[in-house]
């Protein structure tokens, strides 16, 4: 009987364990164009996050909210919504979803600026 119990709470914490998220890395490079469509990189920050959750990254007035997740073919689909906060007033400029593969940048253009978000297994 007792060894009938340890098998069992071994394959429970087994399948616990498979269905855990994957911790990704989050790599975002966001680029404003000026006038002349010269690009000046305004941030490049590198965030890990358990597939499925969200990462914000803000950048004076803009929040870039991304959400990444693993899928079972290996690539990742990427949710993200662009919003531009003044004060109490937020306006929503974007929600793209692209669907790319592990370690390839994914790249949105939005006005004058730029996301490019590359998501790989984090270590």
């Amino acid at each position: 009987m007792k060894t009938a119990i340890i098998a069992l709470l071994s394959t429970i914490v087994a399948v616990v364990t498979a269905s855990a998220s994957q911790a990704l890395l989050v790599q975002t490079t966001i680029i404003k164009h000026d006038d002349k469509g010269r690009p000046d990189v305004c941030s490049a920050p590198s965030i890990t996050v358990e597939s499925g959750k969200q990462a914000i990254i803000q950048v004076g007035k803009l929040e870039y909210a991304v959400t990444p997740t693993l899928l079972d073919d290996g690539t990742v689909d990427i949710s993200a919504i662009l919003t531009e906060r003044e004060g109490e007033k937020s306006d929503k400029l974007a929600a793209p979803r692209i669907k790319t593969k592990l370690g390839e940048a994914a790249q949105i253009q939005i006005g004058q600026y730029t996301f490019a978000t590359k998501t790989s297994l984090a270590k």
